[in-house]
């Protein structure tokens, strides 16, 4: 179900991101020096970072963490040995 919502997630960010209404504001300003445009960005790149986290947390496959792990440990066998 995890997946699922993530993956929801990322359609969700990739819509959002293409901010044609706000293409042709050049005045609206956010802070009083940051166009609105840009902050929006800003925003749906904050976004993608923790959506990205997300993802490496619950989409990561497991079985591939436990292949690397017995792998390191039959290399430190072969390395004592």
């Amino acid at each position: 179900m995890t997946r699922i919502a993530v993956f929801g997630a990322l359609v969700l960010l990739a819509v959002l991101h293409q901010d044609f209404w706000w293409r042709d504001d050049h005045r609206t300003l956010v802070f009083g020096f940051l166009p609105v445009s840009l902050a929006y960005h800003i925003g749906v790149s904050i976004a993608a970072c923790v959506l990205w986290g997300l993802a490496c947390r619950y989409c990561w496959p497991k079985d591939l963490e436990v292949a690397d792990n017995e792998a390191a440990s039959r290399t430190a066998r072969s390395e004592k040995g």
